[in-house]
């Protein structure tokens, strides 16, 4: 699906294996890399990894809920992203995911084409946030070395360089 060598990674978290396997299914027919987690504790387990760029995960769940499982993966250092998928939707919930990081609320039962939908809005903003994080890395590189140029060549060389050329 990506433009890139390297294959976006899904997650779909939840305690019903039927659904699991139709989004798994759908999602890898569609060009992802689909896997599947019963559970909170196994999709932190299969995170340690290689991280996933998308975690698609049901709101209740035993153990541990959708929302708990975003505050254990959400960083301010990754591109993950987050979509809540639940048949137990409420105002209260939705604002709680949110302001934890969730990108979209999906309520079931939905149309797998819209949450088809919502996947792609979800995989260009990450494909967005990874680009800018490499531009960012690269601009960060290109100053440490100017900086050691500056330090190499002394201020007054350095003057001499970044001066405007006078019109003769």
């Amino acid at each position: 699906m990506t433009k890139n060598s390297e294959p976006f990674r899904i997650v779909i978290v939840d305690d019903d294996r039927e659904i699991r396997t139709i989004l798994v299914d759908y999602l890898r027919h569609q060009g992802y890399d689909a896997q599947g987690a019963g559970d909170g504790a196994e999709a932190l387990k299969r995170q340690a990894g290689v991280p996933f760029d998308l975690v698609v995960t049901d709101l209740a769940m035993p153990g541990m809920t959708g929302i708990e499982l975003i505050k254990e993966l959400a960083t301010d250092a990754n591109t993950t992203e987050f979509i809540i998928i639940t048949g137990y939707a409420s105002l209260d919930s939705a604002i709680e995911a949110v302001r934890a990081g969730a990108f979209d609320y999906i309520l079931k039962p939905f149309r797998i084409e819209e949450l088809g939908v919502v996947i792609k809005n979800a995989h260009d903003k990450i494909m967005l946030k990874k680009a800018n994080k490499r531009l960012l890395d690269k601009l960060k590189s290109f100053h440490s070395e100017v900086s050691r140029y500056k330090k190499w060549l002394g201020d007054e060389d350095m003057a001499r360089f970044t001066q405007e050329p006078s019109d003769p």
